[in-house]
């Protein structure tokens, strides 16, 4: 709330804010979905990334997935823990976020032919 009363307060002031003077953060992330679309999507690549679970080692390899998310897969085969599992699965969705969209058509392609 503070950042906005601090633009309405420079806007009554008659400041002008320049293009690039602009705060970063929410504004630029959310290209203009709410809150709700971005949070379905979200989910939407948790349980993709759930699904890679299932993949034979091979397809996986075929996928050229990053190291990282490799690792976080492996791990989320290791644990037991109902509470673990999920932090895992919550962390596999957020690498999968970070991914290029072309990897992640990729992977729903893989998935839909398993």
């Amino acid at each position: 709330m503070a950042r906005k009363a601090g633009r309405t307060l420079a806007a009554l002031a008659g400041e002008e804010v320049a293009a690039g003077d602009e705060p970063e953060g929410e504004e630029e992330l959310d290209e203009g979905l709410s809150r709700t679309e971005r949070k379905n999507a979200s989910n939407a690549l948790t349980r993709l990334g759930e699904g890679l679970l299932g993949l034979r080692p091979a397809k996986l390899a075929a996928l050229a997935l990053p190291e990282r998310l490799l690792e976080a897969l492996a791990e989320a085969k290791r644990l037991t823990s109902f509470g673990g599992k999920r932090r895992q699965a919550k962390f596999i969705g957020k690498l999968m976020r970070k991914l290029d969209p072309a990897v992640v058509t990729k992977i729903r392609k893989a998935l839909d032919l398993q």
